[in-house]
């Protein structure tokens, strides 16, 4: 399991080290298309919709990685009723529950992204299939974060988390 995790957090600093690209990456887009605009007076039909692919991207990224360290909002105040025990099972439950939606969005966002290849963006001039990737990829990193997840917290295959009794 060590060695599992040593791969997932080096997973997960190639996706924190692409964020950080793409967030100044849009940061530079959208500067320059304001420059562009209310200074220069000049027209810009790339830089709004590469900071919106961006974001896309990042959003998706950013989410497998906040799911790993569980930063994402829960709301478990009913789960809080329940014993330690039932806490856990509630938590298996619902990384199951997460496992099932991520595989649906994985498959269909595949399907989405082979039907649109063909198509190229107008600003930036990439194929769509490429800005509709960042759903079954990120959806396959928040999927592989969720089985490690289980493993490490439900198999005894690692030392637990701090999740909070084991809700995601």
């Amino acid at each position: 399991m060590r060695i599992i995790s040593k791969v997932f957090d080096l997973i997960e600093k190639a996706i924190n080290s692409v964020i950080i690209v793409l967030l100044i990456l849009m940061t530079l887009a959208i500067f320059y298309q304001v420059i562009q605009r209310y200074i220069l007076h000049g027209a810009n039909i790339w830089a709004e919709e590469f900071a919106r692919y961006a974001f896309i991207w990042v959003v998706m990224l950013g989410s497998a990685s906040a799911l790993r360290r569980f930063n994402h909002i829960r709301i478990d105040f009913l789960a809080q009723l329940f014993s330690g025990r039932a806490q856990k099972i509630i938590g298996f439950c619902n990384n199951l529950l997460i496992l099932a939606f991520l595989a649906v969005l994985m498959v269909y966002g595949l399907k989405i992204a082979t039907r649109t290849a063909g198509q190229i963006s107008a600003g930036v001039g990439v194929s769509m299939g490429f800005m509709y990737m960042s759903i079954p990829v990120g959806s396959a990193l928040m999927f592989l974060f969720i089985l490690e997840i289980l493993a490490r917290d439900y198999f005894s295959l690692g030392k637990g988390c701090d999740n909070g009794g084991g809700t995601v």
